[in-house]
């Protein structure tokens, strides 16, 4: 990432035993891996048979400093 947020806001998080969830990013190839974005998880609203699974997004922006994160599209 091109700013140092997530690494200060885990710092303060540490103290409740949280961490921001980080995917892990391989490359494929020739590439360099892309830059990771931070997670939002998300939760499904309905559940049971049939009904649509919650889906996971990524942030392109910093949602600290709204800096956009390098690599991210």
């Amino acid at each position: 990432m091109t700013c140092d947020c997530i690494t200060r806001v885990d710092a303060m998080l540490a103290e409740r035993n949280t961490r921001i969830k980080m995917p892990l990013v391989f490359a494929m190839g020739a590439e360099p891996a892309p830059t990771p974005a931070p997670m939002i998880v998300t939760d499904q609203i309905e559940t049971g048979r049939g009904k649509k699974k919650a889906v996971g997004m990524f942030a392109t922006f910093c949602p600290f400093c709204g800096i956009k994160i390098s690599g991210a599209s």
